[in-house]
C-alpha cells in the first residue's frame, strides 16, 4: 500500500522532497539522481519527486517558487530547504543533515 505524502513526511526518517517541472530542462537528471539516493538511503531516508505540473496544492502550501526546489522534512517538521541545480553529492548532504 502506497503512503501519503503527509504519511511519509511525518515519518521519524529523513525525507527529502524536490519540488520540480516535469518540461523542466534539469528533470531527467534530477529523476536520475533521486533514483541512486533512493538506493543509497533504502530504509534509512526517504527520498521523493513532487511534479508542480499535477500537484500546485503541495507547492503552494510549501511556497514553492523556483524549481527545482529540495525539501528536507523529519517528523513532518522541514529542516531545511535550497533551490536550484543540484549535484549528487550534495543531495547527499542535505539528507545527511536529517540524521
Amino acid at each position: 500500500m502506497r503512503k501519503t505524502f503527509e504519511e511519509v513526511i511525518n515519518e521519524t526518517v529523513p525525507t527529502l522532497v524536490v519540488f520540480q517541472h516535469a518540461g523542466h530542462q534539469d528533470a531527467v537528471e534530477v529523476k536520475y539522481m533521486f533514483e541512486e539516493l533512493r538506493k543509497k538511503y533504502d530504509g534509512r531516508a526517504n527520498v521523493m519527486r513532487v511534479d508542480a505540473s499535477y500537484n500546485e496544492p503541495l507547492w503552494t502550501r510549501f511556497q514553492v517558487h523556483a524549481f527545482p526546489t529540495y525539501i528536507l522534512f523529519k517528523e513532518g517538521q522541514e529542516l531545511m530547504r535550497e533551490s536550484g541545480k543540484k549535484t549528487i553529492g550534495e543531495l547527499s548532504q542535505l539528507v545527511e543533515r536529517g540524521f
